[in-house]
């Protein structure tokens, strides 16, 4: 699990907390106009600026924030790639082909298998940097969507406001109710804030935060490959891997 999420989650579910308990936040912000206007206003036009494609991808990945997928630790994997150069000088390239398949999602064993089938040192190269650089945009987009949330919920908050004031205004000729109804025109400020900067912006920016250090990863594994496709002893490989930590 990734302990930053949880630690930031359980955060903001104790902030809240405490507000209540505090009576800091009072029931007078619970109302469903700021819900359907902030929210729903946000999905609708979220679902015209983006493709199906990345809006499914978004929702799917959403767990990702909370998994500790390795990205972080890289010197966890380079003796991994080491062994694999040591395997590689005993006996020859043909040992590529037993490279761990679990490692940053396959990436190993897809590179392993690039460089033992087509053994051209230039093609390897540019068809995993291909991959990785796809890999970067096609996570970039998906980040991308929360960003956009995050970029119109306080816009659909300030919408929500300005549709409670109308109501306001056609119904000064009853002061008593004036009060009630700001307080529920205004929350609908506070549902477009909270939720741009408590939920979409940092889902987009942990997202983005991962991307690279999965970049970071492969990139990493990659250079190694290319090393034991040149033939280096483990020791220049081992060197060669440690100048990404």
């Amino acid at each position: 699990m990734d302990i930053t999420t949880i630690l930031g989650v359980a955060g903001a579910a104790g902030l809240i907390f405490a507000g209540f308990a505090g009576n800091q936040i009072s029931a007078s912000l619970l109302n469903m106009h700021g819900v359907v206007v902030v929210i729903g206003g946000t999905i609708v036009a979220t679902l015209i600026n983006t493709p199906l494609k990345y809006v499914s991808r978004a929702a799917r990945e959403l767990g990702w924030i909370f998994r500790e997928t390795g990205e972080a630790s890289l010197e966890k994997f380079i003796p991994v790639i080491v062994n694999l150069a040591e395997q590689s000088r005993m006996r020859g390239l043909v040992a590529l082909k037993d490279a761990d398949p679990g490692v940053a999602d396959g990436f190993l064993n897809r590179a392993a298998i690039a460089a033992l089938e087509y053994n051209d040192y230039n093609f390897v190269r540019q068809v995993l940097e291909q991959e990785i650089n796809q890999g970067v945009d096609d996570m970039t987009e998906v980040a991308n969507v929360y960003r956009t949330m995050g970029v119109m919920a306080p816009m659909f908050g300030l919408l929500g406001t300005l549709i409670g004031i109308i109501g306001v205004l056609k119904d000064l000729a009853n002061p008593e109710s004036v009060g009630p109804a700001m307080a529920v025109a205004i929350t609908s400020a506070f549902y477009g804030i909270f939720f741009a900067n408590m939920v979409c912006v940092p889902i987009a920016g942990k997202m983005r935060a991962k991307v690279w250090m999965q970049v970071r990863l492969k990139t990493m594994i990659l250079e190694g490959v290319l090393e034991i496709m040149k033939g280096s002893v483990p020791l220049v490989v081992e060197r060669r891997l440690q100048a990404f930590l």
